[in-house]
């Protein structure tokens, strides 16, 4: 790639980096609010017209591959559009974000619906997808946070985000028509985000493929791995941020208010603990073993098998969360969020991993639409955190092994 990814050695670099702090601040607050229980929601609304949790799952699951369907048809455009400038790709890709939010809270109050049915939550995905696909974050800035050193606020916010859970859990307790509430509220925040960055430094970044190229490109055999181990970090994201949170969603009663301090707790968890990992690991110099890491990921989901309450939610997600290797295939806990390169515009390759994890997401909604129409929903919903830990080991494998940084 070009000479645009390297180190920041401009004055106002600190300015720059706490903006761009401001609005992720901000921005994953509002995920953290609308993520957590927004496909949940979806479940809910299907649920009333289907009568049946099975329909209701797989009506779910078949918005959810919606919408990344879309996010494998735009990549390619908004990568390429990067050349004009990533503030616009911040800024588009929020705003479709907070419209989503605000098209699933007018659905949930039946503002949106009507024939055919379930067409809002259609635009939802569709907008959620497309977000999915403009918001890359800058590499420059990105990387200012190798230049500078990191303070105590920023644990801070963490704590801030992982109280959300919880805040909503109770609003939805508490307060009347609490889901369209929380999700405009959600999108709210989410553009109230875009102040800081507005006012920051463009960048500019090369994307050298045409539209077509870039499909080729990930089908060619030097991309073979990277295609393997985005795609299986895809089937476990979907099974992580989809599946796994509506079986929480019957484990706590269908509790909100459960649901959300077991998430926040979960949260609050993996903030303090992943630091004393990551120290002992360095100690015993096992972070860099791709055996040590397949055993922590596959052990995580075969935990998740025998949870049967919110404290095993807790143990378990904290243990998963906490032993996790850096990947290339990043998942962000608190916000509810996977993305590759942790969701900045590194190179082409970059695009190749998130269509990647795309086409993984949709065919976990496969495998598991499959399940529950072959087998029981206990049977479908062990199948998939079977799977997850398959995917999650061939991940690892496939990812460590070769490191591509630049094409």
């Amino acid at each position: 790639m070009s000479d645009t990814h390297a180190p920041l050695t401009l004055p106002n670099t600190s300015a720059r980096f706490e903006l761009l702090h401001a609005h992720r601040f901000l921005f994953r607050t509002g995920l953290s609010i609308a993520n957590t229980f927004a496909w949940i929601f979806v479940f809910q609304y299907f649920i009333a017209i289907t009568s049946t949790i099975s329909d209701a799952l797989i009506a779910t699951i078949v918005m959810y591959a919606m919408g990344q369907s879309i996010t494998i048809i735009l990549t390619p455009i908004s990568a390429s559009n990067l050349r004009r400038g990533t503030m616009h790709s911040l800024i588009f890709g929020a705003l479709l974000a907070g419209g989503a939010y605000v098209t699933l809270g007018a659905t949930l109050n039946s503002t949106l619906d009507g024939e055919p049915i379930g067409w809002g939550i259609a635009v939802f995905a569709i907008l959620l997808g497309a977000y999915r696909a403009l918001y890359w974050i800058p590499y420059q800035l990105r990387a200012s946070t190798g230049v500078h050193g990191r303070s105590r606020l920023p644990i801070l916010y963490e704590v801030i985000i992982a109280l959300m859970p919880t805040f909503a859990g109770i609003t939805m307790a508490v307060i009347p028509y609490a889901p369209l509430r929380l999700l405009f509220g959600s999108a709210v925040i989410i553009v109230m985000s875009l102040v800081p960055i507005i006012v920051s430094r463009d960048f500019v970044e090369k994307f050298s493929w045409s539209y077509f190229e870039t499909f080729a490109h990930l089908l060619k055999r030097r991309n073979r791995r990277l295609l393997s181990a985005s795609f299986s970090g895809g089937l476990q994201g979907t099974v992580l941020f989809l599946v796994w949170p509506i079986f929480v969603f019957f484990i706590v009663g269908w509790d909100y208010k459960i649901l959300g301090a077991v998430l926040s707790a979960t949260f609050i968890a993996i903030l303090f603990l992943k630091y004393l990992y990551r120290k002992f690991a360095r100690k015993m110099q096992i972070e860099q073993s791709v055996l040590v890491q397949v055993a922590f990921s596959v052990s995580g989901w075969v935990m998740r098998l025998f949870v049967g309450s919110p404290v095993g939610v807790v143990l378990a997600d904290t243990y998963s969360h906490t032993s996790a290797g850096r990947s290339s295939h990043s998942i962000d806990a608190l916000a509810f969020e996977q993305s590759a390169d942790q969701g900045s515009f590194v190179d082409e390759l970059t695009a190749l991993k998130e269509m990647g994890l795309a086409i993984g997401r949709i065919s976990a909604c496969a495998i598991f639409a499959l399940l529950l129409v072959w087998t029981t929903l206990p049977i479908a919903f062990a199948g998939m955190l079977i799977l997850a830990g398959i995917a999650s080991a061939v991940s690892i494998i496939m990812e460590r092994p070769v490191v591509q940084s630049g094409f």
